[in-house]
């Protein structure tokens, strides 16, 4: 497993500014993606961007529980941060 939560940023915010006419890395890393308009099929398509980061198995669902860029990173920093610790 591995997590570097600076290119994990560029990997989510360049699929958002290609999914998302008005998505602003400044401006949106605290706003909900469903708020940004993502719909369910962008949601998937999040977990698969993490899926190929850190070669791991990532719930679909992720996107909805940590719903915006900084909670969603925060919540895999401490996720794999902790996996770390353990090995």
């Amino acid at each position: 497993m591995k997590f570097c939560r600076q290119t994990l940023t560029e990997d989510i915010t360049q699929y958002l500014c290609e999914a998302i006419e008005e998505f602003s890395t400044e401006q949106h890393l605290d706003t909900s993606f469903s708020r940004l308009g993502l719909d369910s099929t962008g949601h998937v398509q999040l977990s698969a961007i993490i899926e190929d980061h850190t070669q791991t198995e990532i719930e679909p669902t992720i996107a909805f529980d940590y719903p915006t860029i900084n909670s969603l990173l925060q919540f895999l920093e401490g996720k794999y941060q902790q996996v770390k610790e353990i090995a």
